[in-house]
């Protein structure tokens, strides 16, 4: 360093005693010097740990908030579609209750049960096991409960209760749901409340609050009151040694979770500090100094780059979909929004993969998410810059798409052409459709809901078209839908009020001309309009999950009219019913059929279980396993429908199948029918050869019966022989018909 320090002119002579002390004292103020420089640095290294202490607690606590935050979310909002449908429908049957609540709690194992409270009365619950004391509560009469049920129904929103002790036992939280209909212009009417009672420690540890070794955590703010709530978990002492905290949003209000290593803070002291030790130690002080004060901003800086990151990363989470990395619904909402106010026209498309179910039910999920990913690959090889693509959740896909109409046409046809390709899933090979549905902007909306709506709208028509295309919005399928919603409606009123009868058609054998059983035939008779045709509202059940609850309904009562007859030695033979895919794909169905033949004290061989030929081949190892099941009971079965699909006889042979029912379609232009003749006569002779019993369906003339019979058919159907007829006049029809050769060749 420079003697100018001193601040001495070269021309003034000091006296000798003046320069002495003065050197003296040198050293004392390097020393003096650096002692200070030592103890700003140390200092500066102990503020240092005690940052990284404290941002390493703020990291570690803002991953455990934003597990609690998506344990939360996925525990309540997995029955969200419950308070929908009440909110639509004003009412939900028990059964599809139960089966929703069922299905969200297989999701979400730490909730406990969830109950329907119309009027803040609980009537329904599930599981109603170790819940029935609940049943009837009135939460009217709970003054520790009920003003934070009022808190909701006045905000128009869920809030989250507890921890509370439930009478069932255990302590639980409670997420109530407000659940109002639309009343006369738009009003509101508050119909009651959805509760979920989750297990909180389970919810909690599966957050991961008790996993972390280096801190201890502690969680308050009961019902949602924040720092002014009571603890939720861990030691309320925690809060009172100056924890890093945070705020963990719930519905209707907050938690706060502190945080705070185990054995409290550390205690900092200059002579615990390597770089003072080293400061005082070394002749350079100041470029040590330097040295150390650049690198303690560089840690800080560093560490403060983390925390941005982590920041980064949680808002990523927020906003993007974590399977494809593409922007979520929440994220499109806003980007469809901002292009919306700039007043360009635009493509607003709706994309659903066909088949994705299949390959998750058959894969397994992994395979389904890969696939997912593959999908966005091609989708992000075909969209324009300018374009914008997110996942909406599940196998749907929203587009927003600019530039000319006949562009974004061939773009459309395009991502229709990419899903044709098949899937490479770690060698599996899956091969997917596509279904688009496209709104216009401003042509058929001007708002993110209207568009969307409009463009999922299109989307249906375009699968109920036949899949693999696309649709444009046109208004009347919003009519269509209605009306489509309407006749689901009807349709689950008609289950609850029992307008369901079964018709039957007589089996008649060919040779001999007797009755050799029926086939029952589901009716809807609807109290406004009358019979309603099965072609309208089977397809209907199916595609809603209807279809069990009416499977179930035909099975009894076909159950019950077996028995009837037979208790009055009037039993026309075995009675046939038909069963729809995804009966079958149930894994109780077997064990139901169990229970409606010894609720009816009937013997297996009396029922007859008819599946198509494309639900064999659709779901061969399912379907045979129940088939087999049904055998072994002594129930015989059949493959209706046959030749329509792609299955040959030798294929069949070593399947679970008993009779072979051909289908119509060959049937109705014999015999003067070549090809017809041919095919029929080949079914009916290798059937019998792989030893099947044959039956023909659609005999309309005698013509037709006559070569049937000497084709070698053993049974047959149609309305020459007998129509679909209700019970009674099935009844008349036995006590009247002589079904023998000289009635039947007329």
């Amino acid at each position: 360093m420079s003697t100018r320090i001193l601040a001495l002119d070269d021309n003034l002579v000091l006296p000798t005693n003046l320069r002495t002390t003065l050197n003296r004292l040198l050293p004392v103020g390097f020393a003096l010097i650096g002692i200070g420089l030592s103890v700003v640095l140390g200092r500066l290294d102990v503020q240092r740990q005690e940052a990284e202490v404290i941002a390493n607690a703020s990291a570690r606590l803002s991953g455990v908030r934003a597990s609690i935050e998506a344990q939360l979310r996925s525990a309540f909002g997995e029955t969200e579609g419950i308070a929908q449908l009440l909110s639509a429908d004003g009412e939900i049957s028990p059964e599809h209750f139960h089966d929703m609540a069922r299905q969200a709690i297989a999701s979400v194992p730490h909730i406990r049960h969830i109950a329907l409270a119309p009027g803040d009365v609980i009537a329904d619950v599930y599981p109603l096991h170790g819940n029935q004391s609940v049943l009837g509560m009135d939460y009217r009469q709970m003054p520790e409960q009920y003003p934070l049920l009022q808190r909701a129904r006045d905000n128009y929103s869920p809030v989250l209760a507890g921890p509370v002790q439930l009478r069932q036992g255990g302590r639980g939280l409670i997420y109530r749901r407000p659940v109002f209909l639309k009343g006369h212009k738009g009003v509101k009417l508050y119909w009651g409340n959805v509760s979920i009672v989750a297990d909180i420690d389970r919810l909690l540890s599966t957050a991961g609050l008790d996993l972390d070794p280096g801190f201890e955590l502690a969680l308050r703010g009961a019902d949602g009151q924040g720092s002014a709530g009571g603890m939720i978990w861990g030691d309320p002492k925690l809060f009172t040694q100056h924890p890093v905290t945070v705020n963990v949003d719930v519905p209707g209000g907050l938690w706060q979770l502190a945080a705070s290593p185990l054995g409290g803070w550390p205690s900092m002291s200059l002579f615990v500090s390597p770089l003072f030790l080293f400061a005082l130690t070394c002749t350079g002080l100041f470029s040590v100094f330097v040295a150390q004060l650049n690198r303690s901003n560089r840690l800080i800086n560093l560490r403060n780059l983390e925390l941005k990151q982590s920041q980064a990363q949680l808002e990523r989470l927020a906003h993007y979909d974590a399977i494809t990395g593409l922007p979520n619904r929440l994220h499109f909402h806003q980007q469809l929004l901002e292009e919306i106010n700039r007043g360009q026209r635009l493509a607003v498309l709706v994309l659903d993969i066909d088949g994705f179910k299949q390959v998750n039910d058959s894969l397994g999920h992994a395979m389904g998410d890969l696939l997912l990913q593959q999908a966005t690959a091609r989708f992000m090889q075909i969209i324009e810059v300018q374009d914008s693509v997110c996942r909406l959740g599940g196998d749907e896909f929203a587009f927003v798409l600019k530039g000319p109409e006949a562009d974004c046409i061939e773009r459309i046809q395009r991502l229709l052409q990419a899903l044709q390709l098949p899937f490479d899933l770690k060698g599996n090979a899956a091969l997917v459709t596509g279904s688009i549905g496209l709104a216009w902007c401003p042509e058929h909306g001007q708002s993110v809901d209207r568009l969307l709506r409009h463009a999922d709208t299109a989307m249906y028509a375009a699968k109920e078209s036949g899949r693999n295309a696309y649709r444009l919005y046109q208004p009347e399928m919003t009519q269509r839908l209605q009306a489509r919603l309407d006749l689901e409606h009807n349709l689950r009123r008609a289950l609850k009020h029992n307008e369901f009868e079964l018709w039957y058609q007589p089996k008649i054998d060919l040779f001999s001309g007797r009755v050799e059983g029926a086939e029952a035939l589901l009716r809807w008779r609807d109290p406004e309009h009358g019979l309603v045709s099965p072609a309208q509202f089977i397809p209907l059940a199916e595609r809603t999950g209807l279809i069990i609850p009416l499977g179930e309904k035909v099975l009894d009562l076909a159950c019950a009219q077996i028995a009837a007859w037979r208790a009055a030695d009037r039993l026309p033979g075995p009675v046939a019913i038909n069963v729809a895919a995804l009966q079958i794909e149930r894994s109780d169905y077997v064990a139901s059929l169990k229970r409606s033949l010894k609720r009816y004290d009937l013997p297996p061989t009396l029922l007859e279980v008819e599946i198509t030929e494309s639900l064999l081949m659709e779901s061969q190892q399912h379907a045979c396993a129940v088939l087999a099941q049904l055998q072994e009971l002594g129930v015989t079965t059949a493959v209706d429908d046959f030749g329509t699909g792609y299955s040959s006889l030798a294929y069949l042979k070593m399947l679970p199948i008993d009779h072979l029912k051909i289908d119509r379609a060959f049937i109705k232009d014999l015999p003067e029918d070549d090809d017809g003749v041919a095919i029929t006569r080949a079914i009916i002779d290798l059937g019998h050869a792989l030893g099947f019993k044959i039956t023909a369906e659609g005999i309309e003339t005698a013509e037709q019966y006559a070569f049937l019979r000497n084709a070698g058919c053993d049974q047959g159907q149609g309305f020459w022989m007998g129509r679909p007829m209700p019970v009674a006049e099935f009844d008349s029809w036995l006590g009247t018909k002589v079904m023998d050769q000289s009635t039947l060749i007329r």
